[in-house]
């Protein structure tokens, strides 16, 4: 079973126990109605029985919120580290084509553009370093972004969350132990 559908059926329980909890409440304090085969007492173990499941439901729909809230922040975490290892690995490239101009090597124009995107000022710092270094022996590169993976799209955390496989951690409600309620309320 996915989270987002055992969270669904947590919350519906908790409203139909919410539900039985006050119709419960509401015949104890007026009295059990005329001809009703149901004493207070019975009345009362019922009540016990559905406030009992009540918590035991809440304290499942409390475990799986917090299961999608940490499956959620464990996305959002993975994809920042990600998207700071990616811009870690792109100024790592910017720096070698910083050096390798400043060197007086040949780059490719791509990578000469990249670094100009990304500060003019190291631009022309490289290239009045390069002037200063055109006697040197240069070299021809490839260049640094020409193997560059094609971006995927992110993930949803809590779409994540949502469909991830959970068993089945919510029990049935155990009805057969509840007295019915007649449509009267007695």
């Amino acid at each position: 079973m996915k989270l987002g559908q055992a969270q669904k059926i947590a919350n519906t329980q908790l409203d139909w126990l919410r539900q039985r909890k006050q119709e419960l409440t509401k015949l104890l304090e007026d009295g059990p109605a005329a001809g009703s085969s149901y004493d207070r007492v019975e009345l009362s173990k019922a009540l016990s029985a559905v406030e009992e499941e009540y918590e035991q439901t809440s304290a499942i729909a409390e475990q799986l919120s917090a299961w999608n809230m940490n499956i959620q922040n464990a996305e959002a975490a993975r994809q920042q580290s990600e998207a700071i290892a990616e811009e870690a690995e792109n100024f790592m490239k910017i720096l070698e084509v910083f050096r390798r101009i400043a060197k007086g090597d040949h780059v490719p124009p791509v990578d000469e553009n990249k670094l100009m995107e990304y500060s003019m000022e190291m631009y022309m710092a490289a290239k009045n370093m390069a002037l200063m270094n055109r006697n040197a022996e240069s070299e021809d590169h490839d260049s640094l972004w020409g193997d560059e993976e094609p971006e995927e799209t992110p993930v949803d955390p809590a779409e994540l969350a949502n469909n991830t496989e959970v068993g089945n951690p919510v029990p049935p409600i155990r009805s057969s132990d509840l007295p019915e309620l007649s449509a009267d309320g007695g």
